[in-house]
């Protein structure tokens, strides 16, 4: 439940989440929900949609700011898909968690007062919330090895954030989001799509192997050298037709090739032009399966001229050729 506060003269919003309400027809167990939070921008100010409010209205007016409260304590995953999120439980203000967009982290989510902090752009959020005792039967034994110190916080009812730095969403990550946000089924069958899709989200994104990798990867930057990659990572995904030159995403970054190059890999576990690849093929895939467009057309939106180029890394890539794709649309 959302209600309208007044703040300084001006209007907020708080956010009272009631977890039996929140997992009321929920998913596997009635311990997992989703929802798809957008907020636009119009003549400077801001608009969000996606809550369920007290109100009627589609759009809502705020602030760029929502306090949030919880009755009880809950796992938040949080996937910034455009624009830039931050969540900070008031009572716990090192715990300030910052994912740029294309990044994604989990945390824990306290009873205590918190904010959500939207800053000022298009945004589009894919959030899950999780009872934590989920992850345990979701996990089991491997939630005690690869968890323990979220486990420790559960039964101490401290905050928690599984990463300091927040990490991208891997490409096939984002695919399977955008197949629960694009479900094309009702009912009950609607109902046992989103749970295996679910199911195989959560497992992906806790034990997958681009996961893991780069959990256990002990980051150790300036947040300034981060957020600095974070601009190079926009970058690229913004202009996968253009060809994208080392040399330019130095400037872009502000820092040499060499480091680039380097901490790059630190942060989104693979090398800058295979990140590159990975997007590129990813987005051509999309093109293909969900806009219908012909091999030679995707190619040429990925930064392809020659569409058999295309062809031979999609298939290093992805594992198969992109013309096996074409069955699933017709």
């Amino acid at each position: 439940m959302i209600k309208e506060v007044e703040n300084d003269n001006r209007q907020s919003l708080h956010k009272k989440i009631c977890v039996e309400e929140l997992f009321n027809d929920a998913y596997i167990d009635n311990s997992v929900q989703y929802n798809t939070v957008e907020v636009s921008n119009k003549d400077d100010i801001a608009f969000i949609t996606g809550i369920d409010f007290t109100s009627t209205k589609l759009l809502f007016e705020f602030d760029s700011e929502i306090r949030v409260t919880s009755d009880e304590h809950l796992i938040k995953l949080h996937f910034s898909l455009e624009g830039e999120y931050s969540y900070q439980p008031l009572s716990h203000i090192k715990y300030l968690v910052q994912i740029p967009e294309n990044h994604c982290n989990m945390f824990y989510y306290p009873t205590t007062l918190g904010r959500d902090i939207f800053f000022k752009s298009n945004i589009k959020v894919f959030e899950i919330y999780v009872k934590p005792i989920l992850l345990q039967k979701l996990l089991g034994t491997d939630f005690a090895t690869s968890f323990s110190k979220l486990q420790e916080v559960i039964t101490n009812s401290n905050s928690f954030v599984l990463w300091d730095k927040s990490k991208f969403i891997p490409p096939q990550i984002r695919s399977k989001i955008n197949e629960i946000i694009q479900c094309p089924y009702k009912g009950e069958v609607r109902k046992r799509y989103l749970e295996s899709k679910l199911t195989v989200l959560l497992i992906d994104f806790l034990m997958g192997r681009q996961t893991s990798k780069i959990s256990k990867n002990n980051v150790k930057l300036l947040n300034s050298d981060y957020l600095a990659l974070v601009k190079v990572e926009a970058y690229i995904r913004k202009n996968l037709k253009e060809p994208l030159k080392i040399l330019d995403l130095s400037e872009i970054a502000g820092f040499n090739a060499t480091k680039l190059k380097r901490d790059f890999k630190k942060v989104y576990g693979m090398p800058v032009f295979k990140y590159i690849t990975a997007l590129r093929m990813d987005f051509a895939k999309t093109l293909i399966t969900q806009d219908g467009a012909s091999i030679a057309h995707a190619a040429f939106e990925v930064g392809y001229a020659n569409p058999q180029h295309f062809t031979t890394a999609f298939k290093r890539t992805m594992g198969y050729l992109p013309s096996e794709l074409k069955p699933a649309i017709q």
